[in-house]
């Protein structure tokens, strides 16, 4: 019953966008999305609660396109942050995304570090319209493109007919950021090439109700009218998106510079760690804060990189090797905004990866890391 309802909701969709097509006069295929929150009659029509039965098959395809792993997820909190749900996600609680009861987020990679889609995220001043112009250099070599408007700026979402490894998938990314001269659109999704402690780098599920603006943001074509009228219809069109051959990425990639090999977890070179110490202590004392944050963020010869914690843009994150801490000039999020090793992967647990921040787990984890016994 499903699959012959996703083969007639196929059907809908060739008409749709062949008709779409004709109605938008448009220097570009009918397949460029854009995304942004529209009013009807003075009221969001995208806001409204979506009070009809939604449809099983769906809602299991959109979550097929989106979800890279269905045995976790994270759901959005009031302020804006998330949180790891480390159970199986189910058809009800995709239907209480889509009904803007709850916020989902979607992680980028799952657990073989293979990825479905891209998502670049642009948050500042101009950034939309770069978004823009990468859409149309990848549609330019007729690759599909989707834009999504979010509380910021925007994210223009790339889907592929097969999953595809992490690292190849950003390096797709970064190559046509680069050849494209785009500056303002700095964020790709995911965000490592492969997966080192937790589930990874995350985006919050499209249609659903962002939970710091209590607003809904759609997809919309590129005259800015959207690309159904109800939440509904953008999801049976979101279930089923025009795809990237994963054949055209690897070729791309093959036409890049050779990239420096991957990262390895190695264990880190022990400054000292004497008996008797408490474990916060021994932890601060074994680990070389600038080599255990080189782990995570890329760092310049000043020991500079953009902040892992906040859309940074201007390389606000440092390291000192004379003093052995870290720091963030932008004091981006909760306190702390620099510290010891500790701090910075109580901020990398709970602000990256969605688990708890707090002290005790955190050491925890770092005894393990760094194989000292606690």
């Amino acid at each position: 019953m499903r699959r012959a309802r996703l083969c007639e909701i196929q059907v809908t969709l060739a008409i749709t966008r062949q008709a779409t097509a004709c109605q938008i006069p448009l220097p570009c295929p009918a397949y460029m999305r854009v995304g942004k929150c529209y009013t009807v009659n003075g009221m969001p029509r995208e806001e409204r609660p979506v009070n009809e039965r939604l449809d099983p098959a769906l809602v299991d395809a959109f979550a097929g396109v989106f979800l890279n792993a269905r045995d976790y997820y994270a759901e959005q909190l009031e302020d804006g942050s998330y949180v790891a749900r480390k159970s199986f996600i189910a058809q009800a609680d995709l239907e209480q995304h889509l009904r803007g009861q709850r916020t989902l987020g979607a992680y980028a990679l799952d657990s073989q570090n293979q990825a479905r889609w891209l998502c670049f995220d642009g948050d500042e001043d101009g950034s939309w319209v770069q978004l823009k112009t990468l859409a149309l250099a990848l549609a330019s070599q007729g690759q599909p493109t989707y834009l999504e408007r979010s509380r910021r700026g925007g994210h223009l979402w790339l889907f592929f007919d097969t999953p595809l490894p992490g690292r190849l998938v950003r390096r797709f990314g970064r190559g046509f950021l680069g050849q494209s001269d785009l500056n303002l659109v700095k964020e790709i999704y995911p965000r490592q090439d492969k997966l080192q402690t937790g589930p990874g780098s995350l985006v919050r599920l499209p249609l659903g109700v962002h939970k710091k603006s209590m607003r809904r943001y759609g997809f919309v074509m590129l005259d800015e009218q959207p690309l159904a009228p109800t939440i509904r219809d953008q999801l049976a069109l979101m279930a089923t998106p025009e795809t990237i051959a994963g054949a055209f990425v690897r070729q791309y990639v093959a036409t890049l510079p050779e990239a420096p090999p991957p990262y390895e977890p190695r264990p880190l070179r022990v400054l000292f760690a004497g008996d008797g110490e408490q474990l916060s202590d021994r932890i601060k004392r074994a680990v070389f804060v600038p080599e255990f944050v080189s782990q995570y963020v890329d760092l310049d010869g000043r020991g500079r990189g953009l902040c892992p914690f906040h859309d940074d843009h201007r390389e606000s994150f440092a390291v000192s090797r004379e003093h052995n801490f870290w720091s963030c000039f932008a004091q981006c999020g909760e306190k702390p905004h620099g510290g010891s090793v500790i701090h910075f992967w109580q901020k990398m647990r709970r602000d990256v990866y969605g688990l708890d921040g707090n002290f005790v787990p955190t050491i925890t984890e770092l005894a393990q890391i760094l194989r000292l016994e606690h």
